[in-house]
């Protein structure tokens, strides 16, 4: 289930300033919970506005973002493996654009070994984009390794 802002607002008097903002025990507990739910729909919101955006170009946004956070040294060919795509041509022209427009850096340590990495010095939002899809998108990769591992638990039973 989905939580709308406004209700989110309501619910917690969010915008009630003439007393302080206390909660308590369970109360917490579900501020947490909703406040997750609101997290939980902007991402699904992310993934669907990537898979319109012209040229892969927000999936790769994703996949880097999601690798942000394992990986020291980010490569195209880790973001090919994370969104699970057989072919890196299908790559090139995303990573082209998403440059072009300065959404990322690319550093060239070789001819074919390309570290890349968010832009997050012109476009600070980034940060936070980065922490949601963290948190809450499933790549491509582990849908796969969740599918494999269920495939294999049920195939032993």
């Amino acid at each position: 289930m989905t939580i709308s802002i406004e209700y989110f607002i309501e619910k917690y008097q969010l915008d009630n300033f003439k007393g302080t903002f206390q909660l308590k025990g369970e109360e917490k507990v579900e501020f947490y919970n909703d406040f997750n739910k609101i997290l939980r729909s902007i991402c699904n919101i992310f993934v669907k506005i990537s898979n319109l955006m012209s040229l892969r170009g927000g999936q790769v946004l994703l996949g880097l973002a999601k690798l942000e956070n394992s990986e020291n040294i980010i490569n195209k060919s880790d973001i090919q493996k994370c969104l699970n795509l057989d072919r890196f041509e299908k790559l090139l022209h995303a990573f082209e654009y998403l440059e072009d427009q300065k959404y990322i850096k690319i550093r060239k340590k070789n001819p074919k070994f390309h570290i890349v990495e968010l832009n997050e010095k012109d476009y600070p939002d980034l940060k936070v984009y980065k922490e949601i899809i963290q948190k809450f998108w499933v790549s491509p990769q582990e849908q796969k390794k969740e599918f494999q591992q269920w495939r294999e638990k049920s195939n032993h039973e």
